[in-house]
């Protein structure tokens, strides 16, 4: 029985020392406190579009439809300059570039502006030139940085986009009436 009572508090003795060290070693931790700080911006640049607002209403030419004019899909007319100025660029570590993202209002096929007035057969371009034969349309059916819209470097005093809008007929000859589309844009930099 001493035999066993000995065994028992040589275990016992042992098991302690075995957990002495690591309650000595969680002593001896430190522990404090890490605060992280930011600001996040909705946008750092300020855009003017045709040296107006960030959103403003551009006004297409009345044009008539005689002569041919809008008189089979793909024709167009009613060119008319569409310019996004930027300004106040400031604030953009590690970026050089932007470049706008055009959504909402888009025929998913052709790529222009659905209309939502009266006139039939009939839809909104944006392009880089002021003809679709000879124009360099953008793409707008396609995703954030796909849609030939271009890039601006930020360094630029005032990094500007230069479009034009214009009637395009879709699906056949234009028919009288209004026509009214929108789209709404985000810059995006790179």
């Amino acid at each position: 029985m001493n035999k066993t009572l000995l065994a028992a508090a040589l275990i016992a003795s042992f098991g302690i020392a075995a957990f002495a060290p690591q309650a000595a070693r969680a002593a001896n931790t430190s522990s404090g406190t890490i605060t992280f700080n930011g600001t996040l911006t909705a946008s750092t640049c300020t855009v003017a579009v045709n040296g107006s607002t960030s959103s403003l209403a551009v006004t297409l030419p009345t044009t008539p439809l005689v002569d041919g004019v809008l008189g089979a899909s793909g024709n167009s007319a009613g060119w008319t300059p569409v310019t996004l100025t930027l300004s106040g660029c400031t604030g953009l570590n590690g970026y050089t570039k932007v470049y706008p993202y055009f959504q909402g209002g888009i025929d998913s096929t052709t790529g222009y502006l659905t209309n939502t007035g009266s006139a039939t057969n009939v839809e909104v371009a944006l392009s880089n030139k002021q003809d679709l034969n000879t124009g360099d349309p953008l793409t707008l059916q396609n995703t954030s940085g796909n849609q030939n819209a271009g890039t601006q470097l930020l360094s630029a005093s005032t990094p500007t986009f230069s479009y034009y809008a214009g009637y395009v007929a879709n699906g056949g000859a234009a028919g009288a009436g209004s026509v009214t589309a929108s789209v709404t844009y985000s810059l995006n930099y790179q």
